[in-house]
């Protein structure tokens, strides 16, 4: 080998060397994470969330006429949060197939719960017939709301997903809507806007009619099958 091509050869590496030098010269630092909203966690208080109506006997209910069931069953749930947030609650019908498509023709043993299709609920299926329907309510009764410190809230309710806010109801309850088209939050003024709360406790009525018994055609147990979520949704 030549001393000219060694002398090349040297070149090169240096040229190399001082490249990858230069290269190395500096390093970024990169910033990352995440901002989420303070975590929120919904429970029932007691009961499991069950409204359980036990053994009807056939021979109880209308043969020709849907029969309202004679108690309003409570769901008490409690949502508790990590730091004061605004939050709201949906319920949708999970077994909205066996739901009623218009309104029913026979009031609940509560007249304040709503009829309307969208207010309703199914309750299952027998025999590929539906059972009967059911309506949610939000008490309103004094006492029935509450925060963590003890301090009377009131249910408020959107139908403009959040951008104005109203109470509307009955004395007892404030009618549910049962296909997630409607926020249900907590302000601390009757008719106001949501206010952020680390806890909220409040009660879900229950009432239900099971529809006449000559087009339900029962010769064996039929069961009950009412299923709601209840979705927690930030504002």
């Amino acid at each position: 080998m030549n001393a000219m091509f060694k002398k090349g050869m040297l070149a090169s590496a240096l040229a190399v060397m001082a490249s990858s030098a230069m290269a190395a010269s500096s390093v970024d630092i990169q910033v990352t994470g995440k901002i989420v909203p303070s975590s929120c966690t919904p429970a029932f208080i007691s009961g499991g969330g069950i409204a359980d109506y036990g053994t009807i006997r056939v021979a109880s209910l209308n043969p020709t006429s849907a029969t309202p069931l004679a108690d309003v069953k409570i769901i008490p749930i409690s949502i508790t949060c990590e730091e004061a947030t605004r939050i709201a609650v949906t319920f949708n019908d999970a077994h909205a197939d066996s739901g009623p498509t218009q309104i029913l023709p026979t009031e609940f043993i509560d007249s304040e719960f709503g009829r309307e299709a969208y207010q309703t609920a199914g309750l299952g299926m027998y025999n590929g017939k539906k059972i009967g329907a059911y309506s949610l309510g939000i008490q309103l009764t004094q006492g029935a709301v509450t925060n963590d410190a003890g301090d009377e809230l009131y249910p408020t309710s959107s139908r403009n997903n959040g951008a104005s806010w109203t109470t509307t109801g009955g004395e007892r309850y404030l009618k549910v809507n049962t296909d997630k088209s409607e926020l249900y939050s907590f302000s601390n003024t009757l008719g106001g806007d949501p206010v952020a709360q680390t806890k909220v406790n409040f009660n879900v009525g229950v009432a239900a009619v099971i529809n006449p018994t000559n087009d339900l055609n029962i010769t064996d147990e039929a069961t009950l099958d009412g299923l709601t979520n209840v979705e927690l949704v930030y504002l």
